[in-house]
């Protein structure tokens, strides 16, 4: 039986990730392809290292990883906002936080993400070996830069879903290249993962691409990261960049439900109607009952007075008095089915810096709570007024939950916290992280499975 790392190697040994983009937007088919190349000489000047750089973009959009229906259902399933009505048992497993190591979503999802891994590692080994006459200098930074970030962003999902992970380090040239490679606890990933985006800062452009990654990007995923890690100083340093660069701004909820690459948006993935993300086709619609929707208590949730505004019209109630609790989901849903997938959100800016600012040595309240009533009257409900720290932190938390109701960051969020066991009564902290595949447990020496799974 083969492991997920060994079916990594078949994967880069074929041109499926670096030139088969028939899963990648329009938007990354800007350079064209080079056909029949064998993996060993994939990357060979600067035309084959872009398009394998967009090979790594287009298996981010995969549909197990942040194209919608993999990674993301996961968390949403799991934060206790969404319900799943699809006919795929391993699904139902998430909303009562009873996986199993042989849960088919898992595997399947720790396999996509590895496989962005393994791509940025090819980049990063490629491209440094390509001659000067080969590849100009700002190409082969930016290349290499959008790899390491790229590798990052993957480690970070990997820590926050499953704790303990391999670092992967070099490109998959055999098997037995893994012998050897024992997982590292979560910290040491997040501190991998800084690393990482340390080395992308120093090569990357200060442009603005919300479709592709330069130092701003960086500077998004580096508040998060500090987020997570509680060094506060540093999320509010990182956070107040973006704040504070014009081409980012809190634009209008219609606006964004209605459009793409606004000033909004720091990184969101692309599709097209002929390349459709998987949200498109996996949430239930005005025309069918699909795999998952918004739960009613979501629903009710946002239509208070004091929590929805325009956020309100994120879900819309479809139900009948012979369908229940049908509510569909309007952030992922054009009529061409162009829909992005956001993966950085200025607002997530703001309420990372108005955490940060609340939980700080030093701390700031009326900034952090400036930052919370500047997403809220971007949403049109009433501003919070100061009264003690622990109430403003229970109002970011449940500006967080509203604000990102079909994004999937509440399960992590009430993880980092501690409070995945207040709210969605999962005492059992183990189950806070799901299990190793178990395919690759079984067969793979070097891996232990996490504890309560065994």
């Amino acid at each position: 039986m083969k492991t997920q790392y060994q079916a990594i190697l078949q994967f880069l040994l074929v041109t499926t990730l670096l030139f088969g983009l028939s899963g990648c937007s329009d938007y990354f088919l800007d350079v064209d392809p080079t056909q029949s190349i064998s993996g060993n000489t994939i990357v060979v000047d600067q035309n084959t290292a872009e398009t394998a750089v967009l090979g790594v973009y287009s298996a981010l959009q995969s549909r197990l990883y942040y194209g919608g229906d993999g990674y993301a259902a996961m968390a949403y399933l799991s934060g206790g906002d969404h319900i799943w009505v699809g006919t795929l048992n391993y699904y139902n497993s998430f909303p009562v936080h009873e996986y199993r190591p042989d849960n088919t979503l898992i595997n399947n999802v720790w396999y996509d993400i590895y496989k962005v891994v393994n791509g940025a590692n090819n980049v990063i080994e490629k491209v440094a070996a390509l001659s000067n006459e080969s590849i100009a200098n700002d190409a082969r930074n930016k290349f290499t830069g959008e790899a390491y970030f790229l590798r990052a962003l993957a480690f970070f999902d990997l820590a926050k879903a499953w704790g303990n992970i391999p670092i992967v380090l070099q490109a998959t040239k055999s098997p037995s290249d893994f012998n050897g490679i024992q997982q590292s606890d979560q910290k040491t990933v997040y501190a991998q993962v800084l690393k990482d985006l340390d080395q992308a800062e120093t090569l990357l452009p200060t442009t603005v691409d919300r479709n592709r990654v330069t130092k701003n990007t960086v500077y998004a995923l580096k508040s998060k990261v500090y987020l997570y890690l509680e060094n506060w100083d540093k999320a509010i340093e990182y956070a107040s960049k973006i704040i504070n660069n014009t081409n980012y701004e809190l634009i209008s909820w219609p606006t964004i439900l209605a459009g793409l690459n606004t000033k909004e948006s720091i990184f969101e993935l692309a599709f097209s109607a002929a390349d459709q993300s998987a949200h498109f086709g996996s949430w239930s619609s005005l025309s069918y009952r699909n795999q998952y929707g918004p739960s009613a208590e979501v629903y009710q949730f946002l239509q208070q007075t004091e929590v929805g505004g325009d956020r309100k019209a994120l879900i819309v109630d479809n139900s009948t008095p012979t369908i229940r609790n049908y509510f569909i989901q309007k952030l992922y849903w054009r009529s061409s089915g162009d829909n992005p997938t956001y993966i950085l959100r200025l607002a997530e800016q703001y309420l990372i810096r108005a955490e940060a600012r609340a939980k700080n040595a030093t701390v700031d309240l009326e900034g952090a709570l400036s930052d919370l009533n500047a997403v809220r009257r971007r949403a049109n409900v009433g501003v919070k007024l100061l009264t003690t720290k622990e109430a403003l932190l229970t109002d970011i938390e449940q500006e967080r939950r509203a604000e990102f109701a079909l994004e999937p960051h509440r399960w992590f969020d009430l993880v980092r916290t501690g409070r995945a066991a207040a709210v969605l009564g999962v005492t059992d902290q183990r189950k806070w992280i799901f299990p190793i595949p178990y395919n690759d447990v079984e067969v793979d020496a070097d891996l232990v499975q996490n504890p309560g799974y065994e």
